[in-house]
């Protein structure tokens, strides 16, 4: 069984998919799958398609032995074994990993996020910076700065110092009536809750706009948020940096956060 896992343990050859189960119901299964092929043409892992209702079956063959109906499901593709840095092959296996969730809907934080900015990594624009590869050591390293600095999360830039994403998630500002996210030539993941906040937000008739996002752009926002596929929405308080200075304080959560989880729970139970 060790053996199998090599290629992913040595060098970070695959990707994942985290996915979110309410009522047994598979939450927005085909971004989740666009993405996923899109990472496996990228890695040349698609020697053998993988197709939707293949992917849909991993998904409820796990769930199908939980009693649970709320779930958080990870999948993780590698390349199957063979090769140094140069592999031998070009198709891939999996695992999946399951736990429970204590809600079926989207539940927004009551008390906003305090979020740092990591001084330890900057993140590079290139074919990998959008997929959600098994080689993660800048949110590793970002992850450890926030407990060492007691943040509920950690805001990390690319090489240009914009604002690219957090640890687990992607970022939103909000101001003017606008919504504004880092595009995705700025080195963030190609979230599926990202892409369906901004849908959302042109169905209610939020301008939306992907663009490089600096940080005093975040001084000046009306409000922040973070999105990912598990927890949805959740708002940020403030942000900080290593020398305690803040750079952005709402003490409240702002209406637009709480209309855009209500939508999103409408998506969930429809």
């Amino acid at each position: 069984m060790q053996n199998n896992f090599s290629r992913a343990a040595k060098y970070g050859d695959g990707l994942f998919e985290t996915i979110r189960v309410s009522n047994r119901n598979i939450l927005f299964v085909q971004s989740h799958y666009e993405r996923l092929s899109k990472g496996l043409e990228v890695l040349a892992l698609n020697k053998k398609p993988l197709t939707i209702q293949a992917f849909t079956n991993i998904i409820k063959q796990t769930i199908a032995e939980k009693s649970d109906t709320n779930l958080r499901v990870r999948i993780t593709f590698f390349r199957s074994e063979g090769g140094l840095y140069t592999p031998q092959k070009h198709t891939f296996e999996y695992f999946t990993e399951v736990s429970s969730l204590s809600a079926a809907t989207f539940q927004l934080n009551q008390k906003g996020l305090q979020v740092g900015i990591s001084s330890k990594v900057r993140l590079s624009t290139d074919d990998l910076s959008n997929l959600k590869t098994t080689a993660a050591l800048p949110y590793v390293l970002a992850g450890i700065e926030k407990k060492a600095q007691g943040w509920d999360d950690c805001l990390l830039l690319n090489y240009r110092e914009n604002v690219a994403e957090s640890i687990a998630a992607n970022v939103f500002i909000y101001k003017n009536n606008t919504l504004f996210t880092p595009a995705l030539s700025e080195g963030c993941i190609a979230g599926v809750m990202r892409k369906n906040i901004l849908s959302i937000a042109k169905k209610n008739k939020l301008c939306t706009q992907e663009k490089a996002i600096t940080l005093e752009e975040l001084k000046n926002a009306e409000a922040i948020f973070l999105t990912n596929a598990i927890q949805g929405i959740q708002w940020i308080r403030s942000i900080h940096d290593n020398n305690k200075k803040s750079y952005y304080t709402r003490d409240k959560c702002p209406n637009i956060v709480a209309l855009l989880t209500e939508e999103l729970n409408r998506l969930v139970l429809s």
